[in-house]
């Protein structure tokens, strides 16, 4: 049996496609289970721009869709990236996210809470050091 891998993003008019797609492909009994939607923003991210925060809340409603139309399908989210996959390392990293799902990057709150720690930590080995000296003069 064929398989085709349908690409989309979390648009209208790529939700219809999509559609239309498999609908077409499954008149031929060409297998259609596996779809990529491709440049989702992702929420677990800090994003502070309106503009962005929109996007994220109408790219939300279709990837509901997505998943409401294709229950059974097996749906994989890739993200958004600032600049384009191109070359084989590229494209050798980009390609992890098909066999595990993507992993947005920490948030700021994360990333304040492990400098604090990194912190904290760092002072503890000098108080160590310290101890340590004083121990070796005795």
């Amino acid at each position: 049996m064929t398989t085709f891998v349908c690409v989309c993003i979390p648009e209208f008019l790529s939700l219809y496609e999509t559609e239309r797609l498999v609908q077409e492909l499954t008149k031929f009994e060409i297998d259609t289970h596996n779809i990529i939607i491709n440049q989702v923003l992702f929420d677990d991210e800090d994003v502070e721009s309106k503009l962005l925060q929109a996007r994220m809340k109408m790219q939300q409603k279709y990837i509901d869709q997505f998943y409401m139309l294709y229950d059974d399908f097996h749906i994989t989210k890739l993200p958004l990236l600032p600049k384009e996959v191109t070359g084989v390392e590229a494209l050798k990293a980009f390609s992890r996210h098909f066999m595990s799902p993507y992993q947005p990057l920490c948030s700021r709150d994360q990333v304040e809470r492990l400098e604090n720690r990194i912190s904290a930590l760092k002072h503890q080995l000098k108080e160590a050091e310290e101890e340590l000296d004083r121990v070796k003069e005795v």
